[in-house]
């Protein structure tokens, strides 16, 4: 039961990982400089690319954090027997 947990906190994790990745390599630098634009009143453009080597890359860290998470915090847990 450790195991699937930890796969599952995994899988978690390389999603809520690859989400923040996508979010923070793409919609952010397309975003901050329409905004800086819009405040200071000249024009401006930008563009943003992401390959699926770098969110892949994001996941299998992502992945690899929350196995060893779940699997460090179930270690720890107390066992009880019932006797």
């Amino acid at each position: 039961m450790i195991y699937f947990r930890c796969l599952a906190a995994g899988v978690v994790a390389a999603t809520f990982t690859a989400m923040l990745w996508v979010l923070a390599v793409f919609v952010l630098p397309i975003f901050v400089p329409m905004l800086i634009s819009h405040v200071t009143g000249s024009g401006g453009a930008a563009g943003a690319t992401v390959d699926s080597g770098s969110i892949l890359l994001a996941a299998l860290a992502g992945f690899a954090v929350g196995c060893w998470w779940q699997f460090r915090r179930d270690s720890r847990a107390p066992r009880y027997r019932s006797g």
